[in-house]
């Protein structure tokens, strides 16, 4: 069996029962990897391929969404995104990060956010539920520089779950 969507297609594998579809889409001047999976296509809801579109495309505002969740995560006494950014500043060399961070406002944590560069959103439209993993974006400050990704877990209101490291 399989699914049939107005923006994804048809989705699934009459033999496995997986939905998995893949695509880019540029944000600003640069290409964002997009997918979408789910081990069982009986748990994916239209309604769930409905945001997945939705958020698809709208993602400049959900891009600015989820950086504002990240510049209130560096409000916490301890917080994973002032983690990431001394970690990254602490591995890159002074002309990576020059040419890493294209924001000059004078306050370092929010230019390094501003200037994070999205790699990748996956959906996961079978956790549709309001505390479920809908949606993982990651982000890293200069991917030909460093592997690391700060990786931001959204529901499927767009809200942040979980801001989490990948070294």
């Amino acid at each position: 069996m399989s699914i049939e969507h107005d923006f994804f297609g048809i989705l699934g594998d009459e033999d496995e029962g997986e939905v998995y579809w893949s695509d880019s889409a540029e944000l600003g001047d640069q290409s964002v990897e997009i997918d979408l999976s789910s081990p069982d296509e009986d748990s994916v809801t239209a309604e769930a391929l409905d945001i997945a579109a939705a958020m698809i495309g709208s993602m400049e505002d959900l891009d600015s969404q989820v950086r504002e969740s990240l510049v209130a995560d560096l409000s916490a006494e301890v917080s994973v995104t002032s983690q990431y950014i001394a970690e990254q500043l602490d591995e890159m060399d002074q002309e990576a990060i020059e040419n890493a961070i294209i924001w000059d406002s004078g306050d370092q944590q929010i230019d390094f956010l501003r200037s994070l560069r999205l790699q990748r959103i996956g959906f996961h439209p079978h956790h549709a539920g309001n505390e479920a993993h809908f949606a993982v974006l990651e982000y890293a400050i200069s991917p030909d520089d460093t592997d690391g990704l700060l990786v931001v877990t959204i529901d499927v209101h767009g809200d942040t779950v979980l801001v989490a490291l990948d070294s």
